[in-house]
């Protein structure tokens, strides 16, 4: 398991960090039993999604967008380096009313494997950022703390080697900001802009 960056980083892939393991505690992984008056929506058919629950709780896939950096995450670092994950267009893909979106997705259920944070993007020109960052001897990348939104997750159900988890930001997201959901894989980015209730 790497160690915290000087206290900075959340690991990604292998940097993950300490205090978000917990989502591998047994406790954690236990559906939310305790929970029993809410309603959750039922596992969608393709889990290779990203889904957003609505008012009513039906959900909706996101479309993923493609994120690069000049970082090379597949290979040993070198050296520590500061860089970026950048997403082209300076508009995110969907817009969403909800300050607390509700996300549904699917994890493998294998030790160290963690869902993907919801990070807040800056806009530089017309691309979205985020600052990621590459520690010596580590493969992967990590993104700055105070880019990562504080995330709720609970699982809800194991379906065929996968966790169904939720997951959603503890604090209300702003209004008019950009986020994205990372994980491992530039692929498979999810991009939203929060507009805030309509009166």
């Amino acid at each position: 398991m790497a160690k915290v960056m000087k206290g900075m980083l959340f690991k990604i892939g292998l940097l993950i960090l300490n205090s978000m393991l917990f989502i591998t505690h047994p406790f954690a992984l236990t559906p939310a039993l305790s929970h029993a008056q809410e309603s959750f929506p039922p596992p969608p058919e393709d889990r290779s999604r990203i889904y957003l629950a609505d008012e009513r709780g039906a959900v909706r896939a996101m479309p993923f967008e493609t994120g690069t950096t000049p970082l090379k995450a597949g290979v040993l670092a070198k050296s520590d380096k500061t860089s970026y994950i950048e997403l082209k267009g300076a508009q995110s893909a969907s817009k969403i009313k909800e300050t607390i979106p509700r996300f549904y997705l699917f994890v493998k259920d294998e030790a160290n494997v963690h869902p993907p944070f919801i990070v807040r993007l800056s806009t530089k020109g017309d691309v979205r950022r985020v600052t990621a960052m590459s520690q010596k001897g580590l493969y992967g990348f990590a993104i700055n703390s105070a880019e990562i939104i504080k995330p709720r997750y609970r699982v809800l159900a194991r379906v065929g080697g996968m966790l169904y988890m939720e997951v959603r930001p503890r604090e209300p997201l702003e209004v008019g900001a950009r986020y994205a959901i990372i994980g491992t894989d530039l692929e498979r980015i999810v991009s939203f802009e929060v507009t805030g209730l309509i009166q």
